[in-house]
């Protein structure tokens, strides 16, 4: 183990205000049957890959790798006045941004030392919680969350996969027992309030294709899906915020992370009207802007369905999607 480089990204890490742990790149063989029962019946979503291999296997990323490097980054903000309709992360500045800032500023040791190293932000398929999970960041929450003793769930998670042997290694068993033990929910106890707090009810099996959250992303929408969307047009953060383990956690020291301003009071009618310009100049800042600017328009349409004198007041002349949303809600009445 390479202690002395080991020693350098603690001592620096632990001057940037986030989280972070080491563990040993491995195939997480002890994913493979969870990850084939739930491709078998059809709960991954469409972001999710379906080549467990690819689930499971770093050295896909990184044909050499020893370790993983799992960091949190914490994003609620103090006194920030979020707009209710979009979950929390999706309003201050992209935080894969962020996050590949702060790996980058890591990396810059392992390079200096000639090591190679991957860095990760949303852009591989493997259990990013999971993984953060066995670096000893926070436990499993009953919402499938991971939760920091410090931050509770509100953190973001970025990784690195680096030939630097950085870890220990581990038996099997080990890991076996590590997966196991997540299904006890030791650290949720008889809390299930996220379970019934949930509006589509998907964490007792989770399925989660029926989450707000994924339906709020999805390119198309069934019927049966628009009441799913929950008046969300963009993410949810239910079980987060009714969870007791997100009580009075710190606040995020990264004002990178402050609600943009044009976002905290944002319309439904301007989200519906906006312009490429305006999408461009506003949203393109946040995350949610990365479904692109129909999806958010037709969220915030099926927000307001029911009420007909914004449905008429709408021209939606030159979209034939949110006009056909349009369309469909007034002929129908889609009455409660």
């Amino acid at each position: 183990m390479d202690n002395e480089l080991r020693k350098t990204l603690i001592d620096y890490m632990n001057s940037l205000d986030i989280l972070y742990g080491f563990t040993e790149c491995r195939k997480f063989i002890e994913l493979y049957d969870y990850l084939k029962i739930k491709s078998d019946r059809r709960y991954l979503t469409e972001f999710e890959s379906l080549d467990i291999e690819d689930r499971i296997n770093p050295f896909l990323y990184l044909e050499n790798g020893e370790t993983i490097i799992s960091i949190a980054v914490p994003y609620y903000r103090e006194n920030s006045s979020y707009n209710q309709m979009f979950s929390k992360y999706t309003q201050g500045e992209d935080y894969h941004k962020v996050v590949l800032s702060y790996l980058e500023k890591i990396s810059h040791f392992i390079e200096l030392s000639g090591y190679e190293y991957r860095l990760f932000c949303d852009t591989n398929n493997l259990p990013e919680r999971y993984i953060a999970y066995l670096c000893g960041i926070g436990h499993i929450g009953r919402n499938s969350m991971v939760y920091t003793s410090k931050y509770g769930s509100y953190v973001f998670l970025g990784e690195i996969i680096t030939n630097a042997k950085l870890s220990m290694k581990n038996s099997c068993e080990y890991y076996e027992k590590k997966f196991n033990d997540i299904g006890l929910f030791e650290k949720c106890g008889i809390c299930n309030k996220c379970l019934h707090r949930c509006p589509n009810k998907v964490l007792f099996d989770k399925n989660f294709r029926c989450c707000v959250s994924n339906l709020t992303q999805q390119k198309k929408l069934g019927l049966h899906d628009i009441e799913g969307l929950n008046g969300m047009i963009f993410g949810c953060d239910i079980c987060q915020d009714k969870c007791p383990k997100n009580k009075n956690v710190e606040y995020s020291s990264i004002d990178r992370f402050d609600a943009l301003e044009f976002i905290k009071n944002i319309s439904d009618e301007d989200i519906v009207n906006m312009n490429n310009s305006f999408f461009k100049k506003n949203f393109k800042k946040v995350a949610c802007s990365w479904r692109g600017k129909k999806i958010l328009q037709r969220n915030s349409l099926i927000k307001n369905r029911y009420n007909k004198d914004f449905l008429c007041r709408l021209s939606l002349e030159n979209n034939d999607e949110l006009n056909n949303y349009k369309n469909l809600f007034l002929d129908n009445n889609f009455e409660e």
